[in-house]
């Protein structure tokens, strides 16, 4: 890995800043803003708001009922952060301080140094920090000046000449859709506003120099930017007061608050791997990158890119629920709680959308959306994924697990259970030519190769759980009737899932190992992913594929199979996947963690700790792919430690893996601070505080460790 410097700092030297996914790698953020690193032209995109978007038209040629007729999309906006040296200095190196969320860019202009230290403020909604720091100057009036540029109107997704179509990139678009509203400049002051039109969102930026100071023979200067963001509220004004006010406060004081930050954050989530640095390193990274991404004000969520990029448009997929929110379950759970509010505001965009796919009750969540409502143009790998809603309904009982906290039921939690559990009562039904079993036809699983498929084994087996659980919490709440809950319980309790007798394993869907194989020995390296070189009727028709969700079923719901049934179900699915998608690494380490394969485990828990830092899939410059991060994480806890909640117990069950002889990490867990350390097939947990924790390990009911708190 290029760019260890030790365990908590990520550097790049002068040989390695030109590569293209530094900009993106070197990304810090609060979950609102989103700044990527050095590196790119002077002209590039580089600042994004979690939750800022334009509604653009979907154009279709021959469109059906129901398509969606419009999409988010979300662009950079106004560059505020970037202080303008008035005279060219060469960038030399950055460095990413992942102890305290502060990145540190190492410029040199005609021999004088210059150190640029900058940091979105994670205590602040809406802020960003920058010292420029020249050395070895006589006095200030020797410096180049520094002043705040009053930005450009947000730069749109421009084409590409002569690039293969990539639907992951974010569409050029003719013409950008900002309008310029207000526009100030004073000494040390500059400030912009921009409206998108039919969205409504009207954006203020602005950069403001707060202090100027020499300080042991150099000269420091302090500024402060920040955004603001609304459709109906006053932008501009609260904004220009919110900077006089950090102005008050000065650099100082506001760095002593995010490093208070970051050490509240490191109390839950840190990782220790002895004497690996590039592996702490690289789980470290994932978490404080997802802290710097995610939303946590309960109207936002995390995009597949986070803030880093123009991939994928700015849109929350399902990943962000079944990947991410995990992890903020069992380290921030007030993290994970907004993450489900921001879906809970949803409700209502998802009964449209279930009206609109032609059901007339309950509620389907989109596969990709930022406002709530479906954005995807491309039915067949997209919102024919029904399973986003037993995603959501997971998603919520790992919450519900973590945190013991009910009380997200009675905030409308329960209402979303239950009203997207009833889609699977209105697209399935007990078919009497298999025993009456219930079976759910024409979906598509996570995997993308394979769509429109009869009983996706992914989906009946998250549909059953989702099911009970919405028949159980329904009844609770009293959102339910008897009637109706028997019905979910019934449909659970039958639920079809294919079976191939030839090969004694689950079958993907009911027809998957009727296709012919793919011809992998034919397919040029250069040939992937296959969903940029192939149409996806000459995939859909092999057997073959993206990310093998009968795997991702393995991973997270290991109780459905004996352990015999786990081995073979890696071995027969990785024999037909092709891993184009980065979420797939992580969910074939952690089932084969769960089938006991610490070797398979231990590889492909490599490839998603080392997406983005390493590039393995040569596009992390159009952003940073926030499931792998949040995989690498998973795979360690849920996957190697065997990490889960039963009857309110922490239960660990590790596995040894090959070159990780220890580790521990650290997590909340109904309330308490939890240290948990690993040494091959064994385990030990220390409490911190008096919350008492149930432990069991290795089947074993234990006594964990009492440690006071440090005062």
């Amino acid at each position: 890995m290029r760019f260890v410097r030790d365990g908590w700092h990520l550097s790049a030297e002068a040989a390695a800043i030109e590569l293209p996914h530094v900009p993106a790698v070197f990304s810090i953020g609060n979950g609102f803003i989103g700044l990527r690193g050095p590196g790119e032209a002077a002209d590039a995109p580089r600042v994004y708001l979690n939750g800022v978007y334009e509604r653009m038209p979907i154009a279709y040629h021959e469109a059906a009922h129901g398509y969606a007729r419009e999409t988010d999309l979300r662009l950079a906006v106004a560059d505020a952060t970037t202080p303008a040296l008035s005279v060219a200095a060469r960038l030399t190196g950055v460095e990413l301080d992942l102890n305290r969320g502060i990145r540190t860019e190492r410029r040199d202009a005609d021999g004088v140094a210059i150190s640029i230290e900058q940091f979105v403020a994670m205590a602040q909604p809406a802020m960003v920090l920058t010292r420029v720091t020249f050395a070895e100057t006589a006095s200030i009036d020797a410096t180049p000046s520094v002043t705040a540029p009053p930005g450009s109107a947000g730069v749109s997704p421009v084409p590409v000449e002569d690039a293969i179509y990539d639907p992951r990139i974010a569409p050029a678009i003719a013409e950008s859709p900002w309008r310029a509203v207000d526009s100030r400049a004073s000494a040390g002051r500059a400030a912009r506003t921009d409206r998108l039109d039919k969205s409504g969102f009207v954006v203020a930026s602005a950069m403001q120099e707060i202090a100027r100071r020499t300080r042991d023979g150099r000269i420091e200067i302090d500024f402060v930017s920040g955004y603001r963001a609304d459709r109906t509220a006053p932008v501009l004004e609260p904004l220009l007061d919110m900077l006089t006010a950090a102005g008050n406060r000065g650099y100082d004081a506001l760095l002593v608050e995010q490093a208070a930050w970051f050490a509240d954050f490191w109390a839950t989530s840190t990782v220790a791997i002895p004497g690996q640095p590039e592996a702490e390193l690289a789980i470290r990274y994932a978490l404080a990158e997802l802290a710097m991404a995610v939303g946590r004000d309960g109207m936002t969520s995390v995009g597949a890119k986070g803030q880093t990029g123009e991939g994928y448009e700015g849109h929350v997929f399902w990943d962000a629920d079944l990947y991410v929110l995990p992890v903020f379950a069992f380290t921030h759970p007030d993290i994970a709680r907004a993450m489900l509010a921001w879906r809970i505001s949803g409700l209502d965009a998802a009964r449209d959308n279930a009206r609109a796919m032609g059901q007339t009750e309950g509620a389907l969540y989109p596969w990709r959306t930022i406002g709530g409502h479906e954005c995807s143009s491309y039915f067949p790998a997209g919102p024919a994924q029904y399973h986003i809603n037993a995603d959501i309904a997971y998603a919520l009982e790992t919450y519900l697990s973590a945190s013991g906290d009910r009380t997200i039921l009675d905030a409308g939690g329960a209402e979303m259970l239950v009203e997207t559990a009833r889609i699977w009562l209105a697209i399935g039904f007990h078919d009497e030519t298999k025993g009456g079993a219930f079976v759910i036809n024409r979906v598509t699983g996570p995997d993308e190769y394979t769509a429109i498929v009869n009983n996706n084994l992914y989906t009946n087996l998250m549909a059953a759980r989702h099911l009970r659980f919405a028949a159980r919490e329904g009844l609770a709440s009293g959102l339910l009737g008897a009637a109706e809950a028997e019905r979910m319980r019934r449909a659970a309790d039958t639920m079809f899932l294919p079976f191939d007798d030839a090969r004694q394993v689950y079958a993907q869907d009911d027809a998957y190992f009727a296709l012919e194989p793919w011809p992998f020995e034919a397919t040029p390296s250069d040939k992937y992913p296959l969903l940029l070189h192939f149409h996806p009727l000459a995939i859909y028709r092999r057997r073959v594929s993206k990310q093998a969700d009968a795997v991702l079923a393995l991973a997270l719901l290991p109780e459905a199979f004996e352990p015999a049934m786990r081995q073979r179900l890696l071995e027969t699915y990785e024999a037909t996947t092709t891993h184009d998608s980065t979420l797939s690494a992580s969910a074939f380490a952690t089932a084969a963690a769960h089938a006991g394969d610490g070797a398979r485990a231990a590889h492909y828990w490599r490839v998603a700790a080392l997406t983005d830092l390493s590039d393995l899939f040569g596009n992390t410059d159009h952003g940073l792919h926030m499931a792998a991060l949040a995989g690498s994480w998973t795979t360690l806890a849920m996957g190697f430690a065997g990490m889960r909640v039963e009857d309110d117990i922490l239960c660990l069950d590790p596995v040894a893996i090959p070159g990780l002889p220890d580790y521990s990490f650290s997590l909340s867990f109904r309330g308490a601070q939890v240290g948990v350390s690993v040494s091959g097939a064994d385990a030990s947990v220390a409490v911190h505080g008096d919350r008492p924790v149930r432990v069991r390990i290795n089947g074993v009911d234990a006594a964990p460790v009492a440690e006071a708190l440090d005062a």
